[in-house]
């Protein structure tokens, strides 16, 4: 069953008041909370190739602040100590369909904006430091306790890379690849991005349940009070650069190379200035973009779905659409691969995108925005829709999808 996870807020107070605009402390947005993924779990999954992983050790390392990159081997947490490191995994969510479920509870904003789960396990005492993010992140509480100071917003959106969910420095030594070593925001010659004047103006000890939002740009720092895991949900948007980029390349490729041109020249005052004339063509060559909304949805469905970093690991499916038909009547629950991007726009033509590709589906608009805003799907809910069901044995054969008869749950 879907749950709001906003306490007693309303989705429009929450997105008039707080998104983007201030941090927000919602105490039990998820009730009785209990993580999905223990801490040895956790490492587990920091020991397995293709799993984005790092340990930053405050104190105990070659060097303070030290940062290694996974995998890891075991012998790594043989003699760690119990204070003062932290484990960071990435994209969680690709790997425990369960944390991909807790994602699925942010109804409320849009699903193309979701980055990843990372999850961070935490000694006592432990932390990453005081750093700012360049994306709104929820920060909920696994297990454990944890306090949060929390700094008035700073100029800026954050860090370019992201903040904390960048890959990290690389190893070798303090400085050596360090994230900071050209800023003074923050402290020099450190593994890891730290801010060199930070000051709380807000406290907060979160317990299991209970969740912290943070819009970009905010400095925080988060210390455990005891071994806990945090879970935190980044919803991280495109530089307007990445989108210029992008949109450029694919005008070329759908258009062919548009270069400055200027059959409207007049004799120039002096030669080696540039006109004012010369600057407005030079902007209508950069404003030479679709201004068609299905052009754009067209080339922003398959930008804004791509894989955020390494492709989903994916199980093709090989029977035969009789075979997957007999196959989900059986199962009865379908589900979209927790490492799959969609979206969807409708208009003159509804688009459906997938994994950065703008794929065929003959769906009316409300069968494309329930395909789009669920990863789940009964058979209840398919059977008499040639259409979907034959979307849905598509998705399987790309391993886009899966059938799974392991749940019984509520569904709306």
């Amino acid at each position: 069953m879907t749950q709001i996870p906003l306490g007693d807020m309303s989705v429009e107070q929450f997105l008039s008041q707080y998104w983007q605009k201030k941090p927000l402390l919602i105490r039990q947005a998820f009730p009785n909370f209990e993580s999905p993924i223990a801490p040895d779990e956790l490492a587990g999954l920091a020991l397995q190739d293709g799993v984005l992983s790092r340990l930053i050790k405050e104190k105990g390392g070659d060097y303070p602040w030290q940062l290694k990159q996974g995998p890891f081997e075991e012998s790594e947490f043989d003699n760690i100590g119990d204070r003062h490191w932290t484990l960071l995994v990435q994209e969680v969510d690709k790997h425990v369909p369960a944390v991909a479920d807790l994602f699925d509870q942010f109804t409320f904003l849009p699903s193309w904006r979701k980055d990843d789960v990372m999850i961070s396990f935490a000694a006592k005492d432990a932390g990453v430091g005081a750093h700012t993010d360049s994306y709104d992140v929820f920060l909920l509480q696994g297990s454990g306790r944890r306090r949060w100071e929390i700094g008035p917003a700073r100029s800026g959106s954050g860090p370019l890379d992201g903040g904390i969910r960048a890959a990290g420095s690389a190893q070798g030594g303090p400085s050596g690849g360090s994230l900071n070593t050209s800023d003074s925001d923050y402290i020099e010659g450190l593994d890891v991005r730290i801010l060199a004047d930070f000051e709380a103006t807000e406290v907060f000890e979160l317990e299991p349940g209970d969740m912290l939002y943070l819009p970009p740009g905010i400095p925080h720092n988060g210390v455990a009070i005891e071994p806990c895991l945090t879970i935190s949900f980044g919803f991280l948007a495109p530089t307007q650069a990445e989108v210029a980029s992008d949109l450029f390349d694919w005008c070329q490729e759908r258009n062919g190379p548009q270069r400055y041109c200027d059959p409207d020249l007049n004799q120039p005052t002096a030669c080696g200035r540039i006109s004012d004339a010369d600057l407005e063509r030079v902007l209508e060559l950069v404003q030479r973009v679709p201004r068609d909304k299905e052009l754009l949805a067209e080339w922003f469905g398959a930008f804004i779905t791509r894989p955020q970093r390494a492709p989903a690991a994916l199980e093709e499916f090989e029977g035969s659409l009789e075979d997957f038909q007999s196959d989900f009547q059986e199962s009865e629950i379908w589900r979209r691969h927790e490492g799959i991007r969609v979206a969807g726009w409708v208009g003159k033509s509804n688009l459906l995108f997938a994994d950065g590709e703008l794929v065929p589906h003959g769906l009316d608009a409300e069968t494309l925005d329930l395909v789009t805003s669920t990863r789940e799907l009964h058979w209840s809910q398919v059977q008499g829709s040639e259409n979907l069901l034959h979307l849905l044995y598509l998705f399987t054969k790309r391993g886009w999808g899966y059938l799974d008869a392991s749940e019984d749950e509520d569904f709306e």
